[in-house]
């Protein structure tokens, strides 16, 4: 079953496991972009002191590599038992949930078993409606709000003003702070106010400076960490997990000294985004930009990296997408442009790659050098002849694909 909002099924569901969800403490995270990021940060500087457990959409690699403790992905077989479990409660109930809502319940039961004592949670969708919004307030000790932009219009809104504010329905009655990136659109920050105010919360919005990469905390003073994740917008993602963490110190729900929290951030991971690697003697940049705000960011770091030299773009894009926002950043009449698909991505069945041809007849009208290359196996051993910088994006799930079978 593809996307179907709404919060019914998972209630259902969730009720003939002990409701494992109303046991747990628990941090939420939404927004366009930058949603996975501040759930590392977060994750890697709790998991310093504390057992995290962290639930992230889509995977990269293995289905299970979104639901992690301390890192750490579910293990296959637990993950198939508790699935298995799942699936057929969802049948003889006739719930008709949807696969990410089973994935999410999944991820609740294997955090309550585990005995976590933090765990945090990236919307897949959304907000309001999305499963994981089931967590009752008073169980939230944390919301962040990410850079909020334009993308599944469909399901969420054709204006950021509409789509902040079902991210901001994660901001349920019971919370009693969250955190905004304040380099947001005036219109998507006061969506965020005003469902803030609605419930009573308090919130926070953090400093929208570009150019300082100081983090001023109650907690901890002035923070110039060492960012180890690329891109110059990082700092924002840092600044939003920060300023929760700030709050949990302040509150007393954590005590984690400074050398601790320093210690986390240095060892964030989130591949997939500029991520540099190596394949067969060729360095590539992955990055999983999929909409037209993270193209921008994309395009901005390349400038800065590679100046005006042509590079050689590596591009899949879900079925579905604006081909006009995601790609006119990005394409230029002197790259050449490698056009593919990515495979079938695990528990997801109805994301879709675009039709090869589509594609590549679409970016033909700014770049004449276009390769259509279907098979990505094909793509990975073309790719060592490469003389221009290669950068690999358009989809997350093409970045799997890539790490999955260099």
């Amino acid at each position: 079953m593809g996307i179907n909002l709404g919060l019914v099924r998972v209630v259902k569901l969730l009720s003939h496991l002990g409701n494992p969800h109303e046991k747990l403490r628990v941090l939420h995270v939404a927004g366009t972009n930058g949603k996975g990021s501040v759930c590392s940060y977060m994750g890697s500087v709790l998991g310093s002191k504390f057992k995290v457990g962290q639930f992230n959409s889509p995977h990269l690699i293995h289905i299970t590599d979104s639901i992690t403790v301390n890192r750490q992905p579910i293990p296959t077989n637990v993950y198939s038992r508790i699935r298995s479990e799942l699936e057929s409660l969802n049948v003889q109930l006739s719930l008709q949930c949807t696969e990410f809502e089973i994935l999410t319940c999944t991820a609740f039961k294997y955090f309550y078993d585990s005995r976590v004592d933090w765990c945090i949670l990236e919307v897949g969708l959304g907000g309001r409606l999305d499963a994981t919004n089931i967590v009752p307030g008073q169980l939230k000790y944390g919301c962040a709000i990410t850079k909020i932009g334009l993308d599944h219009e469909s399901f969420l809104g054709t204006t950021v003003a509409e789509i902040a504010a079902e991210k901001a329905g994660i901001v349920v009655p019971g919370v009693q702070q969250a955190v905004v990136d304040g380099t947001n659109d005036e219109a998507a920050l006061k969506a965020v106010k005003d469902r803030c105010a609605q419930t009573g919360c308090k919130l926070t919005i953090t400093n929208s400076e570009e150019d300082s990469k100081l983090i001023k905390t109650d907690s901890w003073g002035v923070l110039e960490p060492r960012i180890p994740l690329n891109g110059d917008y990082q700092i924002h993602n840092l600044r939003v997990a920060m300023t929760v963490l700030d709050q949990l110190q302040q509150r007393g729900e954590i005590n984690l000294d400074k050398k601790l929290a320093l210690d986390g951030l240095s060892k964030v991971q989130w591949p997939g985004r500029l991520h540099k690697i190596e394949i067969g003697g060729s360095k590539v940049l992955l990055d999983g930009a999929h909409n037209g705000s993270a193209a921008l960011e994309l395009a901005k770091f390349l400038r800065l990296e590679y100046g005006d030299q042509p590079l050689t773009l590596v591009i899949a894009v879900t079925n579905g997408k604006k081909l006009d926002t995601l790609l006119t950043p990005l394409v230029r009449p002197q790259d050449r442009v490698i056009v593919t698909k990515f495979s079938k991505v695990d528990g997801m069945p109805w994301i879709q790659p675009m039709d090869v041809e589509q594609l590549s007849q679409y970016i033909k009208k700014t770049c004449p050098d276009v390769q259509e290359v279907p098979d990505v196996d094909q793509v990975i051993r073309g790719l060592k002849n490469e003389k221009n910088p290669i950068v690999i994006c358009g989809s997350l799930y093409l970045c799997g694909d890539i790490l999955r079978n260099r």
